[in-house]
């Protein structure tokens, strides 16, 4: 199985206009693809590690009114082993750090008839942004998809754009080993 995502990433990645990527690692591996206007970039972020990033065309990472990016918590972790034990655990975490952040809930995303994604809405004058996180619950993973505004007019007019980024979410597995195959 690893080495057909590897394949399939390569393939995904490397041609021009390809807008849907492969995303894997210790224990997932899944898909996403760039709302129409958007592009997906998987370099910009790479230095905060984040593999997949999103701006809309003629724009980009650093310097975009609204960005979108995913990344992934182990649900293998004592304290979070469920989707819902981690949204709470990144919550905390967010109202440890800004005192005065607004956070609340966003409408669920359906993504399959068995899947769906919740979403919170986070805020604040400390905080700076607007954002809206989507968690899936990818079995020993949580992955999360965000959206990050400087505006809330910019948040407001994305939202659309974020929902089609999450519905994109398609799921590819959960039990990947990843070879070292370099030789030394």
């Amino acid at each position: 199985m690893v080495l057909i995502v590897l394949q399939l990433r390569l393939l995904a990645f490397g041609q021009e206009n390809m807008n849907t990527g492969i995303l894997y690692g210790d224990n997932f591996a899944y898909s996403l693809t760039a709302p129409n206007g958007w592009v997906l970039d998987n370099e910009s972020g790479v230095s905060q590690g984040l593999y997949a990033v999103f701006y809309k065309k003629g724009g980009s990472w650093k310097n975009s009114e609204v960005i979108m990016y995913t990344n992934t918590s182990s649900l293998l972790e004592a304290s979070h082993k469920t989707i819902a034990q981690l949204i709470k655990y990144d919550l905390d975490d967010f109202r440890n750090n800004y005192k005065d952040i607004l956070i609340s809930d966003g409408k669920d995303i359906v993504i399959s008839d068995k899947l769906k994604a919740k979403v919170k809405y986070l805020s604040g004058k400390s905080y700076g942004n607007f954002e809206a996180v989507a968690y899936i619950d990818a079995g020993k993973t949580g992955v999360l998809i965000t959206m990050s505004s400087r505006t809330k007019k910019g948040f407001d007019s994305s939202l659309l754009a974020f929902e089609s980024l999450v519905k994109s979410y398609f799921f590819m597995a959960d039990k990947v080993t990843i070879k070292n195959t370099k030789k030394n």
